[in-house]
This record gives C-alpha cells, structure tokens and sequence, in this order.
C-alpha cells in the first residue's frame, strides 16, 4: 500500500515519520525546497505536484491549514480527485465543515474514490508517540482498509457514524470542554467565597469525583483565567461553531452552552476593538513573514474567499481574485528574494465584522528575469479591508499596495 501526505507541517511530518517507521511506502507533496530536503531525511519521497501524489497513491492523507484549501488541492482539474486511481482512499484531518467530506465523497463517487472524514484531538507529540485521537465518520469497510496505516499515528481510532459525523462529535466534544471550563471557574468562585484557597481546593478535587480533562487543565496554567487568556477565543468560537450546527438541526446546546458560556469573562466594547486592532496587526505580520518565507499554504488562508487583489497600474482588469492573483504572484516570487516592512498602521473599525487599514511599508524585490536580474526598492502604503470570518479569525478581505518610489539598483551577486 502506498501512501501519500499533502501537508507536511507541525501535525502531518509527525504522521508521516510514524507512517515511514511502520514500514509503509510513503511520499508526500511540499512547495518548499526546505522542507522538502527536511521531511526527506525521514525516508519519504517528494513528488513535484498534488495530481502526481494522488496518481501513486492508494491513500492521500490531507493534513492542510482551512477548509478552503481543502477544496482547493482535492477538486477541481488539477485536484486530487482528478488524478487519483479507481479504489483509492483520501483521509481528511484537517478540521473543516462537516458538508465538506459528503461533498468530496459525491464529486469521487463516479471514479470510485472514497473519503474518511477523520478529525482528530491532540498535538504533535501525540501524533509522535501514536496516540492522536481519532474521530472517523465514514464507511466502516473503508475505515478498516486503512487502519494499519493511521494506527502508526493514532490510538484509539474511534469510527463514530457516516462522512461528516467526525467533525460533528468534534464540535460537541469542544462545546463539552467549554462547559467543563466554566463549571471549573464556577468552582473556583465559590472555593473563593467560601474563604478556600481555589488553588488548593482544585487540586484536592483533582483526587476525587468532581475531576476532569478541564480542571487539570485549569490546574496546569493556574487558574481558570489563565486558561482563558491562552485558549478562551478558541473555546469561544468552537462553542459558537456548536451553537450554529445545533441550531441548523433544529436543536440547541442547551446547558452545554450555558456552561460554557458563564465561564466567559464579560468583555467591554472598548476592550474587544483593541483585541481585534491587534488581531489584525498580527495578521499583516503573518502577511509579511509567510510571503517573505515562501509558506504558501499558511499564506494563502490569510485572505478571505472572496478578497480582491488590486492591481498596481490602471488598466481593463482592476484586480485579480484570489486563484488568479495566487498563479501570477507566487511562481514570480518562489524562488526570488523579498523583504517586507510595516509601519505605522492606522486601523478602522467598521462594524464588530469589517475593518479598514492603511499601512506605511517598505519592501525589497530581487527576482532573475529573461532580462537578467531585477533589483528594486519601493516605499509607499498598503491599503486594505478586512473582515472577521465565522471562524472568528479576522482575514484581508482587499489590498492595494501603492508605491510613491521605486528605486532601482544593482543586485547583490
């Protein structure tokens, strides 16, 4: 059985290098040259594109960022359905939709191409000791075909219903975390209002029957609170997601809402717009570094579905979308050199959902043409919207990049 791994970063290399140890013929697809020598040197293979992954491989393993990319790298003329053999498996782990393994499963179906819908819970210790969680929606049959192969990372591998129940149970397991936080905070507040130290009563509760994954949770960072601050906008938006999917059934989380929702902090309005000033700040910052490292994947979910790239000259096409704007920018770039500077941001909350920005920069371009190198300078601004997706992420949602100068020079050797 040969296997294939698109997406090799913090969880897929892990998988991978337990996948090779098994003993399983293993390759994978990565646009980077350094990462590609690094995953290498683990025994697996590399192949040039995604279509040449799914045409030798009986199971494709997709361990990308988003749903969007999903889509992105399985359909479509050059996707993985298109180029995979009759009888073959692809295995989803990244968290997505729980439309979007029914959907892939349907546009496979003709070619006889099956899915697994496998969320997963744990990091990439877990995924390097074999003992990530799984939880597996799809046909049994399949399941079974390639359990050997995500027993080397994964244990126990839990099939819990049909395409899409993974990220189902998933979502409610997480709403179930986010009650357990707060039910822990409630406990703290009372210990505090009793005159006990929550500290100590926690950790006396952790021996008993009131104990559970949350409070050694709580337990591990301190306190409740501390928890919050590390991963309350996670829980915070997974309860929601929850909240969502449960309400579309014609159901709701009930307590489990409520739990977890009192164990939320109130936030003022004051506080939220400066959390999503920095929010956003932080997210040119992951502009700038993954375009200058050449991390294409982390880069290309940093823009919404629908965002427009304008261009930098007037002409007939005043922006690109970003498939378009992805096949012009990153051949050109993937092999130059660039250097990208932010400055003094000026950001403008619109609504709680849409933000504008102008940004001052600075960016260095050195690219080898047909004419010879080219070596450039610019200064000017960045223009840009941005708009807080479901997930609760904030994403570009347009951008313009207006230079005032150019300065042209003699490239270093």
């Amino acid at each position: 059985m040969k296997i294939g791994f698109l997406g090799v970063g913090s969880m897929g290399r892990p998988m991978l290098e337990q996948v090779v140890k098994a003993g399983f013929q293993a390759s994978f697809y990565a646009r980077r040259p350094e990462v590609v020598r690094e995953v290498e040197a683990s025994g697996a293979s590399s192949v040039p594109t995604p279509a040449a992954l799914a045409a030798t491989s009986d199971v494709v393993v997709v361990c990308v960022f988003s749903d969007q990319q999903i889509h992105e790298v399985c359909g479509g003329d050059e996707g993985l359905l298109a180029s995979m053999r009759p009888g073959s498996v692809v295995v989803i782990h990244t968290t997505c939709s729980p439309d979007t393994a029914p959907a892939l499963a349907e546009t496979g179906r003709s070619r006889d191409i099956r899915i697994l819908d496998a969320a997963f819970s744990g990091g990439p210790a877990d995924a390097a000791a074999s003992r990530v969680t799984l939880l597996v929606g799809g046909e049994p049959s399949v399941l079974e075909a390639v359990r050997p192969v995500l027993a080397a990372y994964a244990n126990p591998i839990l099939h819990v219903g049909g395409l899409g129940d993974g990220q189902r149970v998933k979502l409610v397991n997480n709403a179930l975390f986010g009650a357990n936080v707060g039910l822990v905070a409630e406990a703290e507040r009372v210990a505090r209002e009793l005159g006990l130290d929550p500290a100590k009563a926690l950790d006396a509760i952790s021996h008993c029957s009131g104990n559970s994954y949350a409070l050694g949770a709580v337990r591990a960072l301190g306190s409740s609170a501390r928890l919050q601050e590390a991963a309350g906008r996670y829980i915070t938006k997974d309860v929601a997601t929850a909240k969502a999917l449960a309400a579309a059934a014609g159901t709701q989380l009930g307590l489990l809402a409520t739990a977890a929702e009192s164990g939320q902090q109130p936030v003022s309005p004051s506080v939220q717009a400066l959390w999503d000033i920095e929010q956003i700040k932080q997210l040119k910052a992951r502009y700038f570094r993954y375009l200058d490292l050449k991390n294409w994947d982390a880069f290309r979910d940093l823009f919404t579905a629908d965002c427009k790239h304008y261009l930098p000259i007037e002409g007939e096409k005043r922006f690109q979308l970003n498939q378009e704007y992805f096949e012009s920018t990153i051949p050109m770039l993937d092999n130059g050199v660039t250097t990208h500077h932010g400055h003094m941001p000026e950001i403008t909350l619109l609504s709680d959902t849409e933000a504008e920005g102008v940004w001052s920069m600075f960016d260095y371009v050195q690219l080898d043409g047909p004419q010879g190198r080219l070596s450039l300078k610019g200064y000017g601004h960045y223009i840009e919207t941005y708009r807080k997706c479901p997930d609760g992420h904030w994403r570009i949602s347009s951008k313009r990049n207006n230079r005032q100068r150019f300065d042209h020079s003699a490239a270093d050797g």
